[in-house]
């Protein structure tokens, strides 16, 4: 609650004079920290406890499958979703008869994406257990965990419908039940059947996540006075070419990467082990990254809107104190971090110096991949989504090629690799950032 107060203070000195505006973006945050931070501490927990119970090798697998459906999920959200989240945004109450045809086809299109790739999974297990992860018994927990992707694919849109909507206290609810059914069946699936056993508890909790989604939107639409039947795919087709598009591709980029990075370990002689301890040190950054990542996320749309208006200087402001406020929420839980590292890995069963400074080294890259979140949602903000694939596409580059010169040191050469490439990835996309705020600049009095 402390840190809740001061992140309002800071709001209100720094982000915008308009009261009305402080106050919804500080209620996005805190239903967000709310929501999610109790579902992410939950099955954080969760695997701790399902670490001990798979050992090493079947922990590396389990981390492997989840990377992998997480990644496919990943394709969806920022694409479609930002798509649906900004549609709602945008509604007006006059405007909701003609927006929901627009809303329930994209809706549908991101379902459908969704089941595709879930079905796709399910056909290209065998090659990719055997082939990419030279690891066959893996094959039937993949299988079991692909049709979680249609379902959290379906869980996400509804989480982007309800944002756009400002339902902040829906995606709390919805996040806090998924995760508590993730910690709860997973655990259960893995004391009852191992490896197989917690893949269906994921499956499981996933199925059951979507079901209450669909449930929780019928009532949700209801009170906005909203109809998902019709469709309206001519309005849906350019918001896609348009919005999603360059979204998407980032994300690909993005997902890959990180995909990729997975794929380096497992082919690694101790690879399984390896995976294992990146599994782990990699939950820990995913909650550090938590509060940050929301703050970002909430900041778009009102630099969107600065942008819009050319008042380049609040958006400057807001800019500035999003940095200060990733390296101050992210910053002072990662030193705690980096202090009990080595007690953090011997929860996991994971010992070792090697396996400690991979930890640290994968946190720090944390804070710089927060970092280059706060200039990615700028980005986004100012309409440069070419641009910002322009720039992942470099970073990938750069961590493969490191990735596979280090590949060697397992889980600690790919922390190695992702801290340099989100380094550089910061450096220029803050240089270009500001290189774009300065031409803005220049038009602006020019028009004047």
């Amino acid at each position: 609650m402390a840190e809740m107060r001061a992140l309002r203070r800071v709001f209100q000195q720094v982000i915008h004079p308009d009261s009305l505006l402080r106050r919804r973006l500080i209620r996005a945050i805190r239903w967000s920290v709310l929501g999610a931070g109790a579902a992410q501490g939950v099955y954080l927990l969760a695997s701790i406890l399902i670490a001990r119970l798979l050992g090493n090798e079947d922990f590396g697998r389990l981390g492997l499958m989840q990377l992998t459906l997480n990644t496919l999920v990943t394709l969806i959200s920022p694409s479609v979703g930002w798509s649906i989240m900004r549609a709602a945004a945008m509604m007006h109450a006059q405007e909701r008869e003609a927006l929901a045809p627009l809303l329930n086809s994209l809706m549908m299109v991101g379902t459908l994406t969704s089941g595709c790739l879930s079905v796709g999974l399910l056909l290209l297990t065998p090659m990719i257990c055997t082939y990419w992860f030279a690891d066959p018994r893996s094959i039937a927990a993949f299988q079991i965990g692909a049709l979680s992707v249609f379902a959290n694919g379906y869980f996400s849109l509804v989480v982007s419908l309800f944002a756009g909507l400002e339902a902040f206290r829906g995606v709390a609810l919805l996040n806090t039940v998924r995760g508590f059914l993730l910690g709860a069946l997973m655990l259960i699936g893995a004391y009852w059947g191992g490896l197989n056993g917690a893949a269906v508890g994921f499956t499981v909790a996933s199925v059951l996540g979507a079901g209450i989604a669909w449930y929780v939107m019928r009532r949700v639409l209801y009170h906005y006075h909203l109809s998902l039947h019709a469709h309206n795919w001519q309005r849906t087709y350019q918001l896609l070419a348009q919005i999603s598009l360059p979204w998407f591709l980032s994300t690909v980029v993005g997902s890959f990467t990180l995909w990729a990075g997975g794929v380096f370990l497992v082919r690694h002689p101790d690879g399984l082990h390896q995976v294992a301890v990146f599994n782990a040190s990699n939950q820990w950054k995913s909650v550090l990254l938590f509060l940050p990542t929301q703050i970002s996320q909430a900041s778009a749309p009102i630099m969107a809107n600065l942008w819009g208006q050319g008042d380049l200087s609040r958006l400057q402001a807001v800019i500035r104190s999003n940095l200060l406020l990733v390296l101050l929420t992210y910053g002072l839980p990662c030193a705690a971090v980096l202090v009990f590292s080595s007690y953090v890995l011997h929860l996991y069963l994971l010992a070792g110096a090697q396996e400690t400074h991979a930890l640290r080294l994968l946190t720090l890259s944390g804070l710089m991949s927060a970092l280059c979140s706060v200039m990615g949602y700028t980005m986004i903000a100012m309409g440069k989504g070419w641009q910002s694939l322009s720039v992942n596409l470099l970073w990938m580059a750069i961590f493969l090629a490191l990735a596979a010169l280090w590949l060697a040191q397992g889980a600690l050469g790919i922390s190695k690799s992702y801290l340099i490439s989100y380094s550089v990835l910061f450096i220029v996309a803050l240089s270009y950032v500001s290189y774009v705020l300065v031409r803005q600049r220049e038009v602006i009095l020019r028009c004047s």
